[in-house]
């Protein structure tokens, strides 16, 4: 799922509708033509925006595989292509999980691979989820609620140490140190730490009165960190970027759009290392297609604000 998706709730009906971010973007990077007789795989699928946008693009004969993590996100995406339906065929799977996908499908190669990265607002929107900190739930914060630890049980198993590395590593949080004593402090006195609220008054009082009021939510990037722990975010994003590039076609492009530094850092290096042959020990050649990367332009930042820390890049196959 990705992190620009603004939803609203259709009357009479279940489906969620959303705009997907820099769409004109994706399609410009996956050079999505008329008639085009290639095959796309949108790995962040989510409700289905740019595999819409990447179908109307190349009808008649484009087709399209769609891969997510969240089984909630996959079903509204089913709905919304469903007119599409003979020309895409969805998976529930993780980045890990891309070479087993194409090899199940008996794919061999694709013409476009899209990652947008991040969380939803689909996601976040849901209390159940724990995404938000806005939001009053139970600390979950698994993009796949079918497996894996929440952030409740990582908050409760970690030391104080780890609390401290996980926050300023991933959440580039300067009050990490004073967050996680005050983590510690909760478990020992209060107990395990099992809704949004709670932690988000716990990093309230731990950030001086002074730092409260700032651009950002004080919560935010503690927030930001455990959700990228508890979805192994980085190291997906490694294993699902070196597939796709084993997996694309002479001609295909990459695409790939970020929503933070972290993200975005990860992202640079591969390509850099890519198509600087560090990485490659193929006869493919790569270029990276853009210096610096895309971003959105203000007439979409002023309808969608997630999209103002959009930021795409672009690798192509070129041998």
């Amino acid at each position: 799922m990705t992190q620009h998706e603004q939803t609203e709730e259709a009357p009479d009906a279940k489906t969620i509708f959303h705009q997907p971010v820099m769409v004109d973007a994706v399609l410009a990077g996956l050079n999505c033509k008329p008639g085009a007789n290639k095959r796309y795989v949108d790995c962040t699928v989510g409700l289905g925006g740019h595999a819409e946008a990447i179908l109307a693009a190349t009808t008649p004969y484009g087709k399209l595989i769609g891969i997510d993590r969240d089984a909630g996100a996959l079903e509204q995406a089913r709905a919304r292509l469903k007119p599409l339906s003979d020309r895409v065929h969805l998976e529930k799977g993780s980045f890990r999980e891309l070479a087993d996908i194409m090899k199940k499908l008996n794919v061999e190669e694709a013409d476009g691979f899209l990652f947008d990265l991040g969380v939803s607002s689909y996601q976040l929107e849901q209390a159940e989820r724990g995404f938000s900190f806005q939001k009053p739930g139970p600390l979950d914060m698994r993009m796949d609620v079918e497996s894996g630890p929440t952030a409740a049980d990582w908050v409760d198993r970690l030391s104080q140490k780890e609390l401290k590395e996980i926050i300023q590593t991933f959440g580039e949080e300067r009050w990490a140190t004073a967050i996680s004593r005050g983590i510690i402090r909760h478990r020992s006195e209060e107990g395990p730490i099992r809704r949004t609220e709670e932690l988000e008054q716990i990093i309230w009082r731990a950030v001086p009165s002074r730092f409260r009021h700032g651009r950002i939510h004080p919560a935010t990037r503690t927030f930001q960190a455990l959700r990228m722990v508890v979805n192994d975010e980085i190291a997906q994003i490694e294993a699902g970027l070196s597939a796709a590039i084993a997996l694309l076609a002479q001609g295909g492009r990459l695409v790939v759009i970020s929503f933070h530094s972290l993200e975005d850092r990860a992202v640079k290096h591969c390509f850099k290392c890519w198509s600087q042959k560090k990485e490659v020990t193929s006869e493919k050649r790569f270029i990276n297609l853009y210096k610096k990367p895309q971003t959105a332009d203000p007439a979409e930042i002023s309808r969608n604000r997630r999209a103002r820390s959009a930021k795409l890049r672009v690798l192509e196959r070129a041998a």
